[in-house]
């Protein structure tokens, strides 16, 4: 499954596609690679990446996030969409949003009393579990949420 996503988003992407992205790699992503990888020596702008170094950063983050583990073909395929997409931050919180509806969670507790927004840490293992924990029956139910996000 890895190499098709992969393979598919370089495709969809063409060297410097937009102002944002080169092959489907962001600014953030790029420092955020640089920082953790300097022996490899990238470059600090996104215009100078070319094909191969664009795989590299996605590889880098489709297997630190986890992406292998995902259960549901087509959540893992729609949630790399989202990060591909957004900011690491902003697909955290979109993605814990969904998970929140589906499982209702909710800020109050059962007295009425406030309680912490939910948070789960993106591809962690407990962001994953919620994510695989849901009946095959209900993925469309996820599906729909997570395809009302707009990037």
């Amino acid at each position: 499954m890895k190499k098709l996503v992969l393979i598919l988003c370089l495709l969809s992407f063409s060297a410097n596609a937009g102002v944002d992205n080169a092959w489907g790699v962001n600014q953030e992503k790029l420092n955020i690679y640089r920082a953790s990888h300097p022996r490899y020596n990238f470059p600090a702008d996104i215009s100078d990446l070319i094909e191969a170094q664009s795989k590299q950063i996605l590889e880098y983050f489709y297997d630190n996030y986890r992406f292998d583990d995902y259960k549901y073909d087509e959540i893992a395929d729609q949630v790399w969409d989202i990060f591909i997409h957004m900011s690491i931050a902003d697909t955290e919180a979109t993605i814990n949003n969904c998970i929140a509806k589906y499982y209702e969670f909710n800020e109050y507790g059962t007295q009425g009393t406030v309680q912490p927004q939910f948070y789960a840490p993106f591809g962690s293992m407990a962001s994953i579990h919620l994510l695989n924990g849901m009946k095959p029956d209900n993925v469309p139910k996820m599906l729909k949420c997570l395809y009302a996000i707009k990037y």
